[in-house]
């Protein structure tokens, strides 16, 4: 988990479905992907996602896997114009990243030039988060803006790699400098969910990511999510889906969602990836 988990812990708020993929690599490392994409109790689907080389071992040894999640911003204009948009220019990202320069750099100035050219479309009227992973051999780079999830398996725990850009964060850290702490006047004020970056804003100058490469193990699981999974499963849920194979963690997620059964359910997408992939009792694939 963040420090804001260690802190003060977390509660989560998400949900429909669309066609699982899955791959196993015969060269190199093993990896398993999966997605899952459901409308919710909304008119509309305003998520957007994107794996690339899943079926192409040739370029995934070459280039890597790229996965990338965004959610289209409900209370604006075109959100799902703006999430297929910003997912568009982060797939020509990838395939354009140079090995010899500073992935990380790249990633940044990407989305950033992503950002800038939505804005420039909507005006400001749409905007969209975005989370993204690039897998090369055992080498895993990340990138978030908004509140989308990023979240790891590693062993029996499971943590969130990124910090989500909203008020709550800030509020919590203003939390710390208060006598007594209480994370309740945090999470209560009226802006605690408010986005503090998004792609699509005027000026982003905002993301999280990895600065180095983060090192898989065997058995690690990566699972990209709109904030209609992050924010409405608990961490024990989410580990449960992500100890099983991908496709059968993808319809977990969304058997839980729908058990929620809540009223105003977002969109909802998960794209879970396992690097070499093995269950209890397995010595490996």
């Amino acid at each position: 988990m963040s420090v804001f988990d260690r802190l003060f812990g977390r509660a989560r708020r998400v949900t429909e479905d669309s066609a699982t993929v899955e791959l196993s690599v015969p060269r190199g490392p093993a990896l398993l992907a999966g997605n899952v994409q459901g409308v919710g109790a909304r008119e509309r689907q305003e998520d957007s996602f994107a794996i690339c080389n899943i079926s192409d071992p040739d370029a995934l040894a070459r280039q890597g896997l790229f996965a990338v999640v965004a959610d289209g911003m409900g209370g604006m204009d075109s959100g799902n114009e703006a999430s297929e948009a910003a997912v568009d220019s982060m797939v020509r990202l990838f395939r354009g990243l140079l090995e010899e320069g500073d992935v990380p750099q790249q990633l940044r100035e990407g989305v950033l030039a992503a950002s800038d050219g939505i804005f420039q479309r909507f005006q400001g009227r749409s905007g969209t988060t975005v989370v993204a992973v690039r897998i090369l051999g055992a080498e895993l780079h990340w990138l978030s803006v908004g509140d989308s999830a990023i979240f790891l398996k590693r062993g029996e725990c499971v943590f969130q790699l990124n910090r989500e850009h909203t008020c709550l964060n800030d509020l919590y850290l203003r939390e710390l400098e208060q006598e007594p702490i209480q994370k309740e006047r945090a999470e209560q004020d009226e802006d605690a969910r408010r986005l503090t970056a998004f792609v699509g804003m005027d000026r982003l100058d905002r993301t999280d990511q990895s600065l180095r490469p983060w090192h898989l193990q065997p058995g690690d699981v990566v699972l990209l999510c709109s904030d209609g999974i992050s924010g409405v499963l608990t961490v024990p849920e989410l580990k449960e889906a992500m100890s099983v194979p991908p496709d059968e963690g993808c319809r977990l997620l969304e058997t839980m969602v729908a058990e929620k059964a809540l009223p105003a359910q977002d969109n909802y997408t998960g794209v879970l990836i396992a690097y070499q992939f093995k269950q209890t009792g397995e010595r490996g694939l």
